[in-house]
């Protein structure tokens, strides 16, 4: 962890510097230790936090058109924020316009702003359990688990107003006579085995966009 930042600037490094990981990387083997247990338990926490939205009535999630693109950005997120434990790399401008063009998603297809923070808060809470149990597991010290659950919750406030913004954005230029916005196209391989977490190919956002591209001809 880079020394002397509170838990909000981390989160802001996590979420708006540039990608690779800093030259002067310094963490304590607990905070490594701590991103790898989160990286593995990735796929398991997207899942719960589906599971969690389900239950708690937002069946626009679970969608044909929304659940992949929610799916893919929980997982994004995660994933983010144990690489960044482990070696201190914030997200890539193609990650943080992938968590932005959901929002981008929400206002062409009427998902509102609120069922867009509600997920964010679901994936918010679930992120902690499972970090919490790691904790307790790998008898993390304090002062790192205090940063850690931090840098979840900041994370969660700072891709809520991503996504915000690009809604706000997309419901101004949203007209008959407005362009079209072009597809964002990302390839980012998944990690096999979790070691080094890296980032989904989210193919439901081309094809959607594209879609709807057409239907304006």
């Amino acid at each position: 962890m880079r020394r002397g930042l509170p838990a909000g600037a981390l989160s802001r490094v996590l979420l708006s510097k540039s990608p690779g990981a800093p030259a002067t990387f310094s963490a304590a083997p607990g905070q490594i230790v701590l991103g790898q247990a989160l990286a593995s338990r990735v796929t398991v926490a997207t899942r719960l936090t589906a599971d969690a939205a389900a239950a708690a009535g937002l069946i626009e999630l679970a969608s044909r058109r929304f659940a992949r693109p929610i799916h893919d950005v929980h997982n994004l997120m995660t994933r983010a924020i144990a690489r960044f434990l482990m070696t201190g790399q914030g997200t890539t401008d193609v990650e943080r316009d992938f968590i932005g063009r959901l929002g981008v998603m929400a206002a062409r297809y009427g998902l509102s702003l609120t069922t867009l923070t509600r997920s964010y808060f679901l994936w918010r809470d679930t992120n902690l359990r499972i970090l919490n149990e790691e904790i307790v597991r790998l008898g993390i010290a304090p002062a790192i688990s205090d940063v850690a659950r931090m840098i979840i919750r900041s994370s969660a406030d700072t891709g809520i107003m991503r996504m915000a913004q690009a809604f706000d954005n997309q419901v101004e230029v949203s007209s008959p006579l407005a362009p079209a916005i072009p597809p964002l196209r990302v390839s980012v391989p998944l990690s096999a085995e979790h070691r080094q977490p890296q980032l989904l190919r989210p193919p439901v956002f081309e094809d959607q966009l594209r879609a709807d591209q057409s239907g304006r001809m």
